[in-house]
């Protein structure tokens, strides 16, 4: 339930950010009640004027000799920004202090609650709730802060350093979002699939189950090729996270530092864009049954809809991957993983062999070509990422062969690794092609 998900969705984000951020005294009043989900919590970026770019952003903070700050001006897209879940809601608020340079520098964070300890309310309010096109659950808010007293979180100036803690772990739990979603739109078309019948299944007598339609058949074992992949590629990331803050060993937690950098931005782009887009694969499963409302599937796929846009839409995930963590380091970070992915892939499959071998030789051409042209990885940034979601994808397939055979019901795992084989891989190559084929020819 995408709508119910939104609600406590953002308290492992706010928890991180005001335990690593916050004052003492934030931390001892707040905190716990974060942590129990006693009081639910929002992330107040955007502004009417300034969508992606937080730079823009005009609310301002004015110090009060109490050391508390009035908060003032308009956001938008708040989800959760109003309700009565839960007694409290603790608002965490990107604002400019008067001195503050323009730009993202000049961005502090600040946290409002709507009530205080004294049970007073905040001058906080909910101006409408958004009326989007899905996500019907979850009221999306515009809020408008009328000198709501607030307190810093954080050193003034570096607000979105303090927001991104948050911001990280709301990209993960987006990227969930998206595998959930398509689990739940696969799990309705293959039940639907099993019961009905449809005119005969190539070879058969009589009317078919329309499971066994090679049409539907590839449908559902495609879209279960990226959920179960993509579970892997999920369960991989959280074991990084736990080993980037426990393991004993220097060296392996910086690498499971990268991991999580380079992999998250492809988790949120690739997952929730095969929400949607495999999620309309599943309402074809339905005919015009799918497009009725009754049968629930269309509500996934307009649900869906919203995870490629918010956390930073996937455009943006694929410039943080290309342009801010493979080039910046002349991708030696990224080439490391890829090196490991590739000795956990052996002789036995060649397809994601082929896509990791593949990969390396594209990261490469687009480093050299990038050297010579600022604007080039912004274009080519979308189908690198895709190239990259299918070459982690075949990884993860093989990981799940290796095991598949001594699992319970070892064919229920055979149609989609063939799917991933045969119709999910083969797109490495396309995307593959697109990119080589905006590089500058060698001289």
């Amino acid at each position: 339930n995408h709508g119910w998900t939104m609600a406590p969705g953002l308290l492992h984000g706010a928890y991180e950010c005001l335990k690593h951020h916050g004052s003492d005294a934030l931390k001892a009043q707040y905190l716990e009640k974060i942590a129990t989900g006693e009081w639910l919590a929002t992330m107040c970026l955007t502004e009417p004027h300034a969508g992606s770019d937080l730079g823009l952003c005009s609310t301002r903070a004015v110090p009060q000799e109490d050391g508390s700050h009035h908060i003032s001006g308009t956001k938008i897209f708040i989800s959760g920004g109003e309700h009565d879940l839960t007694d409290n809601i603790v608002h965490l608020v990107l604002a400019r202090l008067p001195d503050a340079p323009p730009g993202p520098k000049g961005l502090s964070l600040f946290l409002v609650p709507k009530f205080y300890a004294d049970g007073t309310r905040s001058a906080v309010v909910c101006e409408r709730i958004e009326e989007k096109m899905g996500l019907h659950g979850s009221p999306t808010c515009v809020m408008r802060f009328d000198a709501a007293r607030g307190w810093i979180v954080g050193a003034p100036g570096k607000g979105l350093a303090a927001m991104f803690v948050m911001m990280n772990a709301a990209r993960l739990h987006v990227a969930l979002q998206g595998i959930g979603l398509l689990s739940a739109a696969w799990q309705k078309a293959d039940a639907y699939a099993h019961e009905r019948r449809q005119m005969r299944a190539p070879g058969a007598s009589q009317t078919s189950a329309i499971i066994d339609h090679p049409a539907v058949r590839r449908i559902l074992d495609t879209q279960r090729a990226w959920i179960d992949g993509g579970r892997v590629m999920a369960y991989q990331t959280a074991l990084e996270l736990d080993i980037a803050r426990y393991h004993p060993d220097a060296d392996r937690r910086q690498r499971a530092e990268r991991w999580c950098a380079l992999v998250t931005p492809i988790l949120k782009a690739a997952c929730t864009h095969q929400a949607f887009h495999g999620g309309s694969d599943c309402l074809q499963v339905f005919g015009g049954h799918g497009y009725v409302r009754e049968w629930g599937i269309e509500q996934h796929v307009r649900d869906a809809r919203v995870a490629m846009i918010y956390e930073g839409t996937n455009e943006i995930q694929a410039i943080d991957l290309l342009v801010r963590k493979v080039l910046a380091d002349g991708a030696a970070g990224w080439l490391a993983v890829l090196a490991q992915l590739r000795t956990d892939v052996d002789g036995a499959h060649p397809d994601a062999a082929h896509c990791l071998d593949r990969l390396v030789e594209l990261t490469r051409a687009v480093i050299r070509a990038s050297a010579g042209d600022a604007a080039l990885p912004y274009r080519l940034a979308d189908d690198y990422l895709r190239a990259c979601a299918v070459a982690l994808l075949g990884w993860a397939g093989s990981r799940i062969a290796a095991v598949a055979n001594a699992a319970p019901s070892p064919a229920r795992w055979q149609a989609p690794l063939t799917a991933l084989r045969t119709c999910v891989l083969p797109e490495f190559d396309m995307r593959a092609a697109i990119v080589s084929a905006q590089l500058p020819s060698p001289a």
